[in-house]
C-alpha cells in the first residue's frame, strides 16, 4: 500500500505449531497461511500490505468496500457525502451504538483523533529528518499512511458528525476513508505521535485480536459487539505468517511445505512459481479461486540530481532493454502477467504505454542517444532487491537484460526487508530497486497520485508540473470513468522518462481445504481482507 507497497512477505518456522484449544469444539479456528506479514498492527504507523490486510479485520473505518462492489459503503458511519460542489468538504455521521474492544463507546472525537495522529506522526518524522542533532538510527521514521491524506486540511466534529476539510477537490477521498488510513482507534489506548508496539490492538472491527506474535501468527476471535456493513463472523481465525527461515529457506517454500503437510486450511500467500504453476483448478483435493491481482512489481529509480540514473535518457534506455515477457515466463512460470502500465488490468485507465513507447527501440540507437548526451558507457548503478517469489532469479535476469548490450554495468544486492524498507524511504535511497506496490483502494489514483504525484509513494524523487496538474484535474472529477483519459495521458507522459518501470501484475490465487467456503470473496482490488467470509461446511 498505499504502500499501499505490494510485496510478498512471510515469516516463522513450520515445526511445533499448536493453535487448537481443547475447549473450542466446533469453533476450531480456520488457519490461514500468508506471506504478507504486518510491519505492525497500529494503523497510524503502518503502511504495508500485510498490516492493511490484518487491520481491515480488527479496525473499523467510517466506510468500507463490500465484496463484489468496489465502491465505498457505510460501515462505522450511517452516511457520508460531499456537502459542496467543489468536493472539498466531506461529512460523515457516525453510527450509534459502536464500541471498541476496550468497552469504550466509539465517538466522533475518536475518529478525529485517528486521522490527526497519522498527520502528527508524519510531521514528527519530517521534523526529525531535518534535525542534525538526532543520530540517524534514532530518528522517528513512522510516517504511516500519511501520503494518502495529502489533501486533508483539517478534521472537525459537530455532534455525531465528522467534517473533513480538504485543501483541493478530491473525488477519491471516500476511497481513502474506506481504507486502512481511515481505521478508527480508541484515543484512550493510543499515543498521538507514537505507534503502539506491544502487539495489541483496540478497534471495533469484525474481529478482536486476542494474540499476536510478530512474523509468526495472529489469533482473531469474532467480535460480538461489531455493528457495521458486514455480519459478525462465525468462526475464529488463526493467521500463520511465513518469512525466510534462518537457514535461508524462502518464505514461499515454507508456506508450500505447510500446505503440503496439511497444517493450514486456507493458503492465501505466494508459493514458489514452480509450485503455483502446477496447481489445477479442477483438482478435487482443494478449492481454487483465481483473479487478476491488485499488486504490481516495478523497477524504480532514484531520480534526484547526482544519482547514477538521474538522467531520464538513462531510464528510457533501461525501460527499452527490459524484457518483461522473459521475466514472467522463465522466472515467474506464467503465474503473473507482463505489465506495460503502472495501472494494472482491471483498473480504469489501464493501457500499454511502456509497450507503445519502446517497441521499436534498438540498442544501437539507445547507445548513440546516451553517448550524444555525454554519458560514458557502460553506466554503473546498484540494483537493490528484497523478499519476493523467485526474487534472486528475477534480479539476476534483469541484471543480464540491462547489461546485454554494454549500456549498463549493474550490481545487484539483496537486502533483508528490515533494512530494505527504511533505506528505500530514507533520504539516501538506492540507485534502483525492485519492489512491489499494492492498491490502497480500487481506483487508478492509487497507482498515479501516490506513485507519480507529490506523494512520491516509492521515493523516486520524481516530479512533473504537468503531471501534477493532470492529477489535480483527475482528482476533481466525480465521475471516475470520465477521469480515465487523464490517467492515460499521465502514464503516457511518465513512460517517456520512466521513474518507475512496470514489470508484472500478480494473479491472486487462493486454495483451501474442500470443506472451507468463501475464498472467492476473501480479497479484491479494494485491499480489504474479508476473513469473515470464510466458513466450514
Amino acid at each position: 500500500m498505499g504502500i499501499g507497497l505490494t510485496v510478498v512477505l512471510a515469516v516463522g518456522a513450520v515445526g511445533g505449531w499448536m493453535f487448537f484449544r481443547s475447549d473450542e469444539g466446533d469453533k476450531t479456528p480456520i488457519v490461514v497461511g500468508s506471506t504478507s506479514t504486518p510491519s505492525m498492527v497500529d494503523p497510524g504507523g503502518a503502511y504495508d500490505a500485510g498490516a492493511a490486510m490484518l487491520m481491515s479485520n480488527v479496525f473499523q473505518s467510517l466506510l468500507t468496500f463490500e465484496s463484489g462492489r468496489e465502491q465505498p459503503v457505510p460501515d462505522a458511519a450511517e452516511s457520508c457525502e460531499f456537502t459542496d460542489n467543489q468536493l472539498t468538504v466531506y461529512r460523515c455521521t457516525l453510527r450509534e451504538g459502536l464500541t471498541f474492544s476496550s468497552g469504550r463507546e466509539v465517538t466522533p472525537e475518536d475518529v478525529k483523533f485517528s486521522y490527526d495522529r497519522i498527520l502528527a506522526m508524519a510531521d514528527r518524522a519530517a521534523r526529525e529528518e531535518e534535525d542534525d542533532s538526532i543520530p540517524e538510527d534514532e530518528k522517528f521514521t513512522h510516517a504511516g499512511p500519511s501520503s494518502l491524506l495529502a489533501t486533508l486540511e483539517a478534521v472537525r466534529t459537530d455532534g455525531r458528525d465528522i467534517i473533513f476539510e480538504l485543501n483541493q477537490p478530491d473525488a477519491t477521498f471516500p476511497f481513502i476513508v474506506a481504507g486502512s488510513a481511515g481505521a478508527i482507534v480508541d484515543r484512550e489506548s493510543y499515543e498521538e505521535d507514537e505507534p503502539r508496539d506491544d502487539g495489541k490492538a483496540v478497534g471495533s472491527g469484525p474481529y478482536v485480536l486476542t494474540a499476536y506474535e510478530p512474523y509468526e501468527y495472529a489469533e482473531l476471535e469474532p467480535n460480538p459487539d461489531y455493528v457495521g456493513a458486514n455480519e459478525v463472523p462465525e468462526l475464529p481465525i488463526t493467521v500463520r505468517y511465513f518469512t525466510q527461515a534462518e537457514d535461508g529457506t524462502p518464505a514461499e517454500q515454507l508456506l508450500a511445505d505447510a500446505w503440503e503437510a496439511g497444517e493450514i486450511d486456507v493458503n492465501d500467500g505466494k508459493m514458489p512459481p514452480e509450485v503455483m504453476a502446477e496447481l489445477n483448478p479442477s483438482d478435487p483435493d482443494y478449492r481454487f479461486a483465481e483473479s487478476s491481482g491488485a499488486s504490481i512489481r516495478v523497477l524504480g529509480f532514484n531520480t534526484r540530481e547526482g544519482a547514477p540514473m538521474a538522467d531520464g535518457a538513462l531510464r528510457h534506455a533501461a525501460a527499452a532493454m527490459l524484457d518483461r515477457e522473459a521475466v514472467t515466463r522463465h522466472v515467474q512460470q506464467d503465474t503473473v502477467e507482463a505489465l506495460y502500465s503502472l495501472i494494472p488490468v482491471g483498473f480504469t485507465g489501464h493501457g500499454t504505454p511502456y509497450y507503445d513507447q519502446y517497441r521499436d527501440t534498438d540498442a544501437e540507437s539507445l547507445r548513440q542517444e546516451l553517448e550524444d548526451a555525454g554519458h560514458e558507457l557502460p553506466v554503473s548503478f546498484n540494483l537493490a532487491y528484497s523478499r519476493g517469489a523467485a526474487n534472486h532469479a528475477e534480479a539476476e535476469l534483469i541484471e543480464q537484460q540491462l547489461e546485454a548490450d554494454g549500456l549498463f554495468d549493474v550490481e545487484i544486492t539483496y537486502y533483508d526487508w528490515s533494512e530494505f524498507v527504511p533505506t528505500l524511504y530514507g533520504s539516501h535511497p538506492y540507485d534502483a530497486y525492485l519492489v512491489g506496490w499494492r492498491a490502497d483502494y480500487p481506483d487508478p489514483a492509487t497507482f498515479t497520485d501516490e506513485l507519480l504525484g507529490p506523494g512520491d509513494g516509492l521515493n523516486t524523487g520524481f516530479s512533473s508540473h504537468s503531471i501534477d496538474q493532470r492529477i489535480a484535474a483527475a482528482q476533481a472529477e466525480p465521475d471516475r470513468g470520465r477521469a480515465a483519459e487523464d490517467y492515460r495521458i499521465i502514464h503516457d507522459e511518465a513512460s517517456e522518462t520512466a521513474p518507475l518501470i512496470p514489470i508484472w501484475q500478480d494473479k491472486r490465487i487462493i486454495i483451501s481445504d474442500p470443506e472451507i467456503t468463501g475464498i472467492q470473496h476473501l480479497s479484491s482490488s479494494s485491499g480489504v481482507w474479508r476473513l469473515w467470509e470464510l466458513r466450514r461446511i
